[in-house]
């Protein structure tokens, strides 16, 4: 299914790239020959101030920004692209703005399959990201994008309210190693601004937590946990 695929991640905010999938994303491109192109859409950062002011977090910006590719290293991206949407204010952006944006990478790296954000996510931005996609790959003939893949992310999937009719309900699982899990855990570390202390969801010790649950529920040691959205075979 994902054997030398070109697949295109794209999430919200810088360390989303990796919160649910990294270690996915790591074994496909190891494992699998695939070929992975992240899109990061927003800044991440400045809705820790009451208003947004991208002047005073320049320097915390610069820094995010260059975590983010030192955490890429880790999962093997072939390419990152950022964005600067603001910070959990997506919805101040007219959604086409975003969808353009989903559009451009998508022409340019012509991918076979895109996972992004689950559609019920608590997070405004992660909803947005994810009917940027659903828009940009509506299922004409000559869409290249056969499949769309949501996934979870830590702190926005779980802490939305559990009756929520759009609730993550993952049918795909993919078993991971310890090497996998450990590229993510490390990728993560980089983002200097993000990582907490257990029992933040966005821990080293939840992140091994989830992917043991993950697995204990399909079977296997570890796994990551996926819901396919569209899934087209043609020909």
């Amino acid at each position: 299914m994902f054997k030398n695929k070109r697949i295109m991640v794209v999430a919200a905010h810088p360390d989303d790239e990796l919160l649910g999938l990294g270690a996915t994303m790591h074994k496909f491109i190891k494992e699998q020959g695939a070929v992975v192109h992240a899109v990061i859409l927003g800044e991440g950062i400045t809705s820790r101030s009451d208003t947004r002011d991208t002047e005073k977090w320049k320097e915390v910006l610069e820094a995010h920004h260059a975590n983010m590719n030192a955490a890429g290293s880790h999962i093997g991206f072939a390419s990152i692209h950022s964005y600067n949407f603001s910070d959990n204010r997506f919805d101040s952006h007219a959604l086409l703005d975003i969808v353009k944006v989903v559009e451009k990478e998508k022409e340019e790296f012509k991918p076979d399959i895109i996972f992004t954000h689950n559609a019920g996510d608590l997070n405004v931005d992660h909803r947005y990201s994810f009917q940027a996609v659903m828009t940009a790959t509506r299922p004409m003939a000559e869409e290249g994008v056969t499949t769309v893949i949501c996934f979870e992310t830590q702190s926005a999937t779980d802490w939305q309210y559990s009756r929520h009719p759009e609730q993550f309900h993952p049918n795909l699982y993919v078993e991971i190693s310890e090497e996998d899990l450990q590229a993510k855990i490390d990728a993560l570390k980089e983002y200097k601004f993000e990582i907490r202390e257990y029992p933040h969801p966005r821990s080293e010790k939840a992140l091994r937590v989830l992917a043991e649950y993950r697995g204990y529920t399909s079977g296997c040691m570890m796994a990551e946990a996926f819901e396919v959205v569209r899934m087209i075979e043609r020909g």
